[in-house]
């Protein structure tokens, strides 16, 4: 499954901000907790990306430049759709 542009740029943010003990404060879990999702669905989008691209998981923490990111779904169903195809990525992988 390939990540768009925009998701990597956030998710690269946002496993950055992952080690500050202030995270919350930082702009891409100030996103996370406006759209009310789960890190954990974060970090499934980033190991179906490590297997994809045959990368390390802390390859994300270089895959982005940006430490403002913007939101990279329009909609909450897009989210939902993107994670969708997550899911379904990983059960084809584990099986």
């Amino acid at each position: 499954m390939k990540l768009t542009t925009a998701e990597l740029e956030f998710l690269s943010a946002w496993a950055k901000e992952e080690w500050d003990p202030e995270c919350y404060q930082r702009p891409a879990h100030r996103l996370q907790l406006a759209h009310g999702v789960t890190g954990a669905f974060f970090i499934d989008f980033i190991k179906v990306w490590t297997e994809a691209e045959g990368k390390k998981d802390q390859d994300i923490l270089h895959a982005g430049r940006n430490p403002e990111p913007s939101w990279p779904w329009s909609t909450m169903e897009e989210f939902r759709t993107r994670l969708e195809e997550v899911k379904r990525h990983e059960a084809t992988a584990t099986t």
